[in-house]
């Protein structure tokens, strides 16, 4: 199996409830051939370096996933007839760089379990960037 490291922006006109619709369906396409989802990664609307079907900004999402190049080949037909994503491109990721990216997520986690919760539901983190 190789792992793949993917970029993709949908139309930034989509509402957040159908963000995820698309990214569960790309999600899905995967896990049905046989692959897996190693990390995915929602950047927001940022704005475009130059102008995609007429849009200026687009909602970015980076996806780390593992799998044959059938599943490859599922996702790229998946995203193709897909209205909504604007412009997507996929490429061979080496092992270095998934061994950073599960380390970073382990670490996310970790830091969620560790920090105590207040008695407003908010962690000290979160108030510290409240207050700046």
């Amino acid at each position: 199996m190789r792992n793949y490291e993917m970029i993709f922006i949908v139309h930034p006109s989509v509402p957040d409830e159908e963000l995820s619709v698309v990214t569960e369906k790309i999600a899905s396409v995967i896990t049905q051939n046989k692959g897996e989802v190693i990390h995915l990664d929602n950047w927001g609307k940022r704005r475009c370096a130059h102008k995609i079907k007429k849009s200026v900004k687009g909602n970015y999402f980076l996806l780390y996933f593992s799998g044959d190049p059938g599943v490859l080949t599922e996702v790229d037909r998946t995203l193709r007839y897909n209205e909504k994503v604007l412009r997507y491109q996929t490429v061979i990721a080496d092992k270095k760089t998934i061994e950073k990216v599960l380390n970073k997520q382990k670490e996310r986690e970790a830091q969620k379990v560790d920090e105590p919760v207040t008695e407003t539901g908010s962690t000290p983190a979160d108030e510290q960037e409240q207050v700046t």
